[in-house]
């Protein structure tokens, strides 16, 4: 039988120009920071990926991929059930230019096979053989086009950090600048300067944006745009809607069907 391996350290060594594994993680894994010798294809096959590196924290959907450059410290953490695939790819393959910085891909329906056929192939595979095409095939399928994410900023401070957590685990949480500034015995325009700040964006936009960040994986799983309005705290499906659009440029069945 075709040795397979979970193990990401000897991954790295194998003597092909990629390696790749699936493996499955449950809901509400952290992972931990890290980093690789070779270049990384993080697929999302099925569930919702959370990334997080200095660029922020990336949330990744089903059936979209991200890429990272050798070397480049990451976190990856999952949101609900998630089954990723994923490729290590020799910076010095010569099939194709590899971006030099992360960037969230674009999966079409044949690189998704391609992917995992790979998954499946004995690691050390026929190069000369139909397995070597096959690894060439999904090189060259790849379509490096980045998609922009929808992203939290990485934060510095203690009280973002908690207030941005409160508000991932509550979205619907309606407090004001001046409620939240209570909390922290801390004026309202000094909050607002921090957030400022920290984020480069106003309260509300940053807001905006974490409401993104958790409604992104329930668009994904086909969950009904009323019950994701509700559980962000708007009174109608239209109110989030025009929330969504202005954060991601898009409607939400729009970034949904991507």
């Amino acid at each position: 039988m075709a040795k397979r391996s979970e193990d990401h350290e000897y991954l790295q060594t194998v003597p092909r120009p990629v390696a790749a594994m699936a493996k499955s993680y449950p809901p509400g894994y952290a992972g931990y920071l890290h980093s690789h010798t070779r270049s990384q294809f993080l697929y999302a096959a099925s569930g919702s990926m959370r990334l997080t590196m200095d660029l922020g924290c990336w949330i990744v959907p089903p059936k979209r991929a991200v890429w990272l450059p050798a070397g480049y410290l990451h976190q990856t953490g999952s949101i609900g059930q998630l089954e990723m695939s994923t490729l290590y790819i020799d910076p010095a393959v010569d099939v194709v230019v590899l971006p030099k910085a992360p960037r969230m891909l674009r999966v079409s329906s044949l690189l998704h096979e391609l992917v995992l056929r790979v998954v499946r192939m004995p690691i050390e595979y026929d190069e000369d053989g139909q397995d070597g095409q096959i690894v060439k095939s999904l090189l060259g399928e790849i379509d490096w086009t980045p998609i922009h994410p929808v992203s939290l900023p990485s934060l510095r401070d203690g009280r973002l950090q908690r207030m941005e957590q409160s508000l991932l685990g509550n979205p619907g949480d309606a407090s004001t600048v001046e409620q939240w500034a209570a909390r922290f015995d801390m004026s309202p325009r000094t909050l607002t300067r921090l957030v400022r700040k920290e984020t480069e964006l106003t309260f509300q936009t940053w807001r905006d944006q974490i409401r993104t960040f958790v409604a992104i994986p329930m668009l994904t799983e086909g969950k009904p745009l009323v019950e994701i309005a509700e559980l962000l705290g708007y009174d109608t499906a239209w109110a989030f809607t025009a929330m969504f659009k202005r954060v991601t440029g898009k409607l939400p069945s729009q970034y949904a069907s991507a």
